[in-house]
This record gives structure tokens, C-alpha cells and sequence, in this order.
């Protein structure tokens, strides 16, 4: 195999990794604790996983992701998910297969805690590019103000540019 040139970057290498409690990065997004525990460059870009804490009524935007495949494991708690028209309620133990290109949000109906494999992985540089780290492993404070309307461009924007297509508003009926 020729060597990679020196305009091109090297090939991405899996290596075998253990991450253990407290290994991951976290992150504050939006609303929720959000904890990479394996990412692209530890498994030459075949898989990520991310632990995901929503406090309940969180929900996200509809989107899709056109270049991977995303499977949610509910470690505890409840959410209702919207895949491509149809919602039904996922609880602890449930698990969600959603195939690239499928229009899907999330709602947390209690505090909840799940795990997202991402097939291939990038599904950490879209959380790494719209969060902050996390000081502590709790949730964020909540916001102290609107955010500016030039925000849900950037939104958009930035996560279209690292691998999810935001589609539209939460699909979901307003939450009391």
C-alpha cells in the first residue's frame, strides 16, 4: 500500500480501547449533559458513542443525519420518539435503531439518560462543535436569556456542517 501524501491526511486506525467511568469528555449542550466516551479518532472512525443526560422536557429539533446510522439505548428514564411521522414512547432498557436520512426528534418525558452508538462515527464532532465543556457532571444552569436570532442560523449551519440536517421545529405537541 502506497504511503499517504503529505496533502492527504493518514488513514484513520481503530485501536482496541477501554473507557472506563469517567474516561469520557464532557460537554454541556443546549439543555443536557452530554459525555463522548469514544470517539472517530479511537476507532479509526467506525463507531462513536456518547452518553446523553436530558432533564425532562428536553427536546431536540427534527433532523437527520444523511451519513450515519444512529442507535439510542435507554439506560434510564422515558422519551418519546419521532421517526419519520410515527412517535412511540422508548423507556429504560428500550432501544432504537434509526437508519441514516430518516427524519427523527427526541423528547424526554422524565429525566433521562441514554447512550447514542453513531455507524460511522462523527456523531461527537457535532456535539463537540455546538457545546461548551462541562466544569462538573451535572446538567447545565439554564439559559439566562434569549438567544440572539442570528443563533438559529449558526445552529444550522454548524450542524449541517458537521454531519446532521436540522429539518424544522420539535415535532411534538407543547409540553405542559
Amino acid at each position: 500500500m502506497p504511503a499517504p501524501s503529505p496533502t492527504s491526511p493518514a488513514p484513520s486506525v481503530a485501536e482496541p480501547t477501554v473507557a472506563l467511568p469517567g474516561d469520557g469528555e464532557l460537554r454541556w449542550y443546549r439543555d443536557r449533559l452530554v459525555d463522548l466516551r469514544l470517539t472517530g479518532a479511537q476507532t479509526g472512525d467506525r463507531v462513536s458513542l456518547v452518553e446523553v443526560a436530558m432533564p425532562a422536557g428536553a427536546m431536540t429539533p427534527l433532523h437527520r443525519q444523511p451519513y450515519d446510522d444512529e442507535t439510542l439505548y435507554v439506560l434510564s428514564g422515558a422519551l418519546t420518539v419521532h421517526l419519520d411521522g410515527a412517535e412511540q414512547t422508548v423507556g429504560a432498557g428500550g432501544v432504537v435503531f434509526i437508519p441514516r436520512e430518516l427524519p427523527h426528534a427526541l423528547l424526554a418525558i422524565e429525566a433521562t439518560k441514554l447512550i447514542i452508538f453513531g455507524i460511522p462515527a462523527g456523531q461527537e464532532r457535532y456535539f463537540r462543535a455546538l457545546s461548551v465543556p462541562a466544569p462538573q457532571r451535572e446538567l447545565p444552569p439554564p439559559p439566562t436569556a434569549e438567544p440572539h436570532p442570528a443563533a438559529a442560523i449558526a445552529l444550522q449551519q454548524t450542524a449541517f456542517l458537521n454531519g446532521v440536517e436540522i429539518l424544522g421545529d420539535p415535532p411534538f405537541d407543547a409540553v405542559a
